[in-house]
């Protein structure tokens, strides 16, 4: 969920002002990382598994695979500020977020975006990333990758302003205009429209034909939301709203848009026209649209007045519970929920982070609090079982150094950030988790 301000500007007046952090001491890197992972088929551990981290061991090594101790996972910190060798050495570099695609088609490069406001290319090779270039992009401009084409990103303008959708080909750093929809949102929503974006956190349809949009004047003020289609180059349908969302999102099938607002509109799923919809909460929560096991659309929220994350089902309202949010010691967590999988039907990503017992007043104990600083994979079923990923090794230090994990196409690669149990949010770095194909069972 968005800050109150989109989190772009801060990024953008971090390059502007060079005012993202002074330089802090760093932990060192570790002389001995773990052995390299076993040759055998990898059997993760299901279920509300308390086991604890080895803590207070120095910060992994850049690009030394290890393996997590309790969930035998491989896992390498692939990030760090030395690596920006081109332009604008910044504070930390990260992905951006749970509900935004890292990597490209063919998971052979990720999107990262760094703390004063440039977007930095990674070549994937195997469980590292190597440094590639910074792109002339920053991260107000919603760069998502192409469905299809591995070289070839969309962006929108900064902060969706001139309501253009364009592409750049990281090969040539060409930029080029494909769409522009100004003539037509201004004869739909008035003259005074200037911005069409998905607020940052959203993302079209998984094969990228359909694009849902919030559209507002040049002071964010909100006009409403559209359905584009992008294939035919046609608008599908609109709603006249004041009502601004935290973020509209399109379903993996391009069937709904998914405006998330705050209560009492709370997140809905609307058919294209706009001309019915269906109630999946009350409010805006920290969520993901996916795919279920059964292929259905749904929408996977953290539900903090019941006490469960669950699932809703865009099409129908149908609410299939998943676990409980809550557990002993009166403790609750925070957490973030990816569905990019595109190619693996019927998961969730789920990192949990700033874990607390005794209604907030002490931290969580790894021993009674199974979810306490961890990412898991959960199948989207009805008695589903949850697949344990790795401890993060995060501390809370403010919004860049929550986990945030998000998940490749096919379900093999996850990145999350982690401080690696520092308290200063410049010692965000990012990891980097492989999960052979098998791990996860196929629906």
């Amino acid at each position: 969920m968005s800050p109150s301000f989109p989190r772009g500007v801060v990024l953008a007046l971090c390059a502007v002002l060079g005012a993202c952090g002074v330089n802090l001491p760093t932990p060192p890197p570790s002389s001995n990382p773990s052995p390299p992972p076993p040759s055998n088929p990898l059997v993760l551990k299901t279920g509300f598994d308390t086991s604890v981290p080895t803590l207070g061991q120095p910060r992994p090594a850049l690009n030394q695979p290890f393996v997590d101790p309790n969930y035998g996972t491989t896992l390498a910190r692939v990030t760090d500020p030395s690596q920006i060798t081109d332009r604008d050495p910044p504070q930390w570099v990260r992905h951006e977020y749970s509900r935004k695609q890292a990597f490209n088609a063919d998971s052979s490069r990720v999107l990262m975006i760094s703390s004063n406001g440039w977007i930095r290319l990674y070549k994937v090779t195997g469980n590292t990333l190597a440094f590639v270039k910074t792109l002339n992009l920053g991260e107000p401009q919603e760069p998502i990758w192409h469905p299809t084409d591995p070289n070839l990103i969309y962006f929108l303008g900064p902060y969706g302003d001139g309501m253009t959708l364009s592409t750049y080909n990281i090969l040539t750093d060409q930029k080029q205009v494909v769409r522009n929809l100004a003539d037509r949102l201004r004869a739909i929503f008035g003259s005074q429209a200037a911005r069409a974006w998905t607020k940052q956190e959203g993302r079209p349809s998984n094969d990228g034909k359909i694009w849902c949009l919030q559209v507002e004047d040049q002071n964010y003020a909100m006009l409403g939301l559209v359905a584009y289609d992008f294939s035919q180059d046609k608008i599908l349908g609109f709603l006249l709203t004041k009502d601004r969302p935290d973020h509209v999102s399109t379903s993996p099938k391009g069937n709904y848009c998914v405006p998330s607002w705050g209560s009492p509109l709370g997140t809905r799923s609307y058919t294209l026209d706009f001309k019915s919809y269906q109630q999946l909460h009350k409010t805006t929560e920290h969520s993901d649209l996916a795919l279920s096991a059964a292929g259905r659309e749904v929408y996977v929220f953290a539900d903090y007045d019941s006490g469960d994350v669950a699932m809703v089902d865009l099409a129908t309202g149908s609410r299939t519970n998943l676990f409980r949010l809550y557990g002993p010691n009166s403790s609750a967590t925070a957490l973030h929920i990816s569905g990019t999988a595109s190619q693996k039907p019927g998961y969730a990503l789920i990192s949990f982070y700033a874990c607390t017992e005794q209604y907030g007043a002490t931290p969580c104990s790894y021993q009674t609090q199974w979810f306490n600083n961890k990412a898991i994979a959960v199948s989207l079923k009805p008695n589903p079982t949850l697949y344990n990923l790795a401890h993060l090794h995060t501390v809370y230090a403010g919004y860049f150094s929550e986990p945030q994990a998000t998940v490749n196409p096919d379900f093999t690669k996850i990145l999350f950030s982690s401080t690696w149990e520092s308290s200063q949010e410049n010692n965000v770095r990012d990891y980097l988790l492989e999960l052979p194909s098998t791990a996860l069972p196929n629906f």
